[in-house]
């Protein structure tokens, strides 16, 4: 799996090893791309965006019942029996090379670990560690570690879900990951999110387990992902892009790969470079930014320019991004436990929560807020070149 084949041959979902992984082709133009607009929006002003070849004021949002049946939720199911193929042998020690007693399945925000490996679980019939309140992780509980003794197999599906960045908070993970790691515990596969993979390995030490997760996409797979939901919800509209005015979607007599050297495949290569290559991040993408004419014209569907997302200015300050990483490297947080784990002071930690999320940068999901699928590629962007700890993927 870790061959580079034709992205018109390779599987939407193909589970490798972490240093397999790879980012589609182009993205490191794009986060040029990205870098150069930012910077324009801030001398400028937004107004000087790229040129539309279709005025999105002519155009609405779907009505929810249509959108829902036009995309559909992501069906993690098939990804988690790629994993269920990939641990084949693995959890009775038989996996050349991975004998170690946890395996990791990492993804990036919106990723998609935690319901792969809730349906890997539930294929397998193997029950998963419930997450404790953060409330419990607040004051050091640790009781949530119980659920691994005595099983023989486990899984986790949210390693986020299970630690506080401070003294108190950390020490439950920080005792279960060296029961689990070495082999107190049983055989277990942890779900965790990349960043929190990657902070958790400088903070605990998580060396020597097997580490997987999903490849990323190019253009031409999301084509076909995009059109099997059209396909599949029992008509086939053609998809034309605000920016260049071209069909991005093949038509129902052409596959994919006829038009992978013209504009529609060029145009969702350019998403897929965006999103590095995350299927989860590509999906938000599609359904927040698909459109219908305004006049009620029920024939066709047009992608305002899906990478017109809630850009950060370029003189972000240090208080605002250290709430975007805390945000990232929990998973998500609430205001209480947000002001918890920040060098200072609740009243700081929320006026910058309140100003990000006014700007579409942070939103709120299950009572916790967690910066926006749109935001994403941008605020990883101004991590990196603020050189903070950045996930793997």
């Amino acid at each position: 799996m870790g061959e580079q084949p034709s992205s018109a041959d390779m599987p939407l979902w193909a589970v490798v090893e972490l240093d397999q992984f790879s980012t589609p082709e182009h993205t490191q133009a794009s986060q040029w791309r990205r870098s150069l607009r930012s910077a324009s929006a801030w001398l400028v002003g937004k107004h000087s965006a790229q040129q539309q070849v279709k005025d999105e004021h002519e155009l609405r949002s779907l009505p929810e019942v249509r959108l829902a049946h036009l995309v559909p939720p992501v069906n993690w199911a098939p990804a988690a029996s790629a994993l269920a193929q990939v641990l084949e042998g693995h959890l009775e020690g038989h996996l050349e090379g991975h004998d170690a007693p946890v395996t990791f399945f990492i993804t990036p925000p919106h990723g998609g670990h935690a319901a792969v490996v809730s349906h890997w679980a539930e294929q397998q019939q193997i029950g998963c560690v419930p997450p404790p309140m953060l409330s419990e992780l607040a004051v050091g509980s640790t009781q949530w570690l119980e659920y691994c003794v005595n099983q023989r197999h486990w899984a986790l599906p949210a390693l986020e879900r299970h630690f506080l960045r401070h003294t108190q908070g950390i020490q439950g993970v920080r005792e279960f990951l060296e029961r689990a790691l070495s082999g107190r515990l049983g055989k277990g596969v942890i779900g965790c999110d990349s960043w929190t993979y990657a902070y958790l390995q400088q903070a605990v030490g998580i060396d020597g387990a097997p580490v997987f997760t999903l490849q990323s996409v190019e253009g031409e797979q999301l084509s076909r992902y995009f059109a099997g939901m059209t396909t599949h919800a029992g008509e086939f509209l053609p998809v034309y892009s605000t920016r260049t005015g071209k069909q991005i979607l093949p038509t129902e007599e052409e596959e994919p790969s006829q038009s992978s050297s013209n504009s529609a495949h060029k145009e969702l290569q350019r998403l897929a470079a965006h999103c590095r290559g995350h299927i989860g991040i590509a999906w938000h993408y599609w359904h927040e930014r698909l459109r219908e004419p305004s006049s009620g014209k029920s024939e066709e569907l047009w992608l305002a320019d899906a990478l017109a997302d809630a850009e950060l200015p370029a003189d972000t300050g240090d208080i605002t991004t250290l709430v975007l990483h805390a945000l990232l490297i929990h998973g998500g947080l609430d205001d209480d436990s947000l002001g918890q784990v920040l060098p200072f002071s609740h009243h700081e930690a929320l006026n910058a929560r309140l100003a990000l999320q006014r700007k579409g940068i942070v939103t709120s999901h299950e009572g916790r807020w967690q910066v926006a699928p749109l935001s994403y590629a941008s605020v990883r962007q101004l991590l990196a070149a603020r050189n903070y700890l950045v996930d793997p993927l």
